[in-house]
């Protein structure tokens, strides 16, 4: 059974460009945790929303990532960028597929 974990970005004004760039990288760290893909997207209608996911397979792999110390540094170094709180949603994997080029 895989697990999807989403993460809610509600990003400050004039702060969305610092932000996606400074935590970019440590949302594809996961891969090093385990997770088996994640995607950043960022809503349309509200350019300063986005939406972290991520598949696991088990949530005590998103715990090791989430709270190691270089993502909870990655997290500090942007605390004054996005909304607080920020809380994971998690959801069962039915059913996916994936058409996805690859280098998008």
């Amino acid at each position: 059974m895989l697990y999807v974990c989403r993460l809610d970005w509600h990003i400050a004004p004039f702060r969305r460009d610092r932000w996606l760039e400074a935590w970019e990288p440590a949302a594809a760290k996961c891969i090093a945790y385990g997770a088996k893909s994640w995607s950043l997207t960022r809503a349309d209608d509200d350019p300063l929303y986005f939406q972290q996911t991520m598949v696991w397979e088990n949530k005590a792999e998103f715990e090791r990532y989430w709270y190691s110390q270089e993502i909870a540094e990655a997290r500090e170094a942007v605390l004054n960028w996005y909304v607080i709180p920020l809380l994971p949603t998690w959801h069962t994997l039915l059913v996916a597929d994936s058409i996805v080029p690859t280098g998008v």
